[in-house]
């Protein structure tokens, strides 16, 4: 069974979009607020259903380790300043009252300085990889190179992935492939996130070597192949610029 980890602000929305077309939605369960640690999974095991090839949504990554001791742990990770960012942007326009972050920012007033300096949002990613080193997961996604991820992806599971992956869940707002804020704001949260950051970079390296060890055939479906290389590497610039924003 895969273990999908969504962590906020990394692409999980699209990530669960791609899960549902390879593996069915009777197949997928979005575990949204019911579990979130291990104590969770112990107690509400039975709400699992039986048939579910994956499991995916916001929890630490060791919450079903005693539940499903064979699952394949999956997740993604984004750059923790665009991560950061993102989320406090997504409060903006989606309201949370169940998160207390949410609560704090709209209840003060919160600027994106004070928000990212909230102890909650700096170093997030490492905090639901709960302990656990890259080499736990069998897959770890990328958000800014999501086409290549999902080769990656695909290679490791054996699956048919989307070339061109689905946008969910994006700020209208966001011009570029990255947030524009001050430079001092940036160095700013990079300091308050460097564990997320040490991660990321790794995670980074990793994606760099498993491309380089996934056969190149899957990349292009079959009817790009039949439409020829310049197709190919118009469809592949095309799905490059929609994996920009999450």
């Amino acid at each position: 069974m895969i273990i999908s980890v969504h962590i906020p602000k990394c692409g999980g929305i699209s990530f669960q979009h791609v899960l549902r077309g390879i593996y069915g939605n009777r197949r997928v369960w979005l575990n949204y607020g019911i579990i979130f640690d291990q104590a969770d999974a112990q107690s509400r095991r039975h709400l699992v259903p039986a048939g579910a090839r994956c499991l995916h949504g916001h929890f630490l990554s060791d919450a079903f380790d005693r539940t499903v001791p064979d699952g394949e742990l999956v997740t993604w990770l984004r750059h923790p300043v665009d991560r950061v960012v993102s989320n406090y942007y997504h409060f903006l326009r989606h309201p949370d009252p169940q998160n207390p972050c949410c609560r704090e920012l709209w209840a003060r007033g919160l600027c994106l300085q004070k928000f990212c300096e909230l102890p909650e949002m700096q170093n997030e990613m490492t905090r639901y990889l709960a302990g656990k080193p890259l080499h736990a997961f069998k897959f770890v996604g990328i958000m800014e190179r999501f086409p290549e991820s999902l080769r990656v992806f695909a290679s490791h599971f054996g699956v048919s992935a989307p070339f061109v992956p689905p946008r969910e869940n994006v700020n209208p707002h966001r011009a570029g492939e990255h947030y524009e804020i001050p430079d001092w704001l940036h160095t700013h949260i990079e300091a308050l996130n460097q564990a997320d950051l040490g991660v990321y970079d790794a995670a980074v390296a990793e994606l760099d070597r498993a491309i380089v060890r996934t056969p190149r055939p899957w990349f292009a479906p079959a009817p790009l192949r039949r439409a020829g290389l310049a197709g190919a590497h118009a469809s592949l610039a095309g799905s490059r610029a929609l994996s920009l924003s999450r």
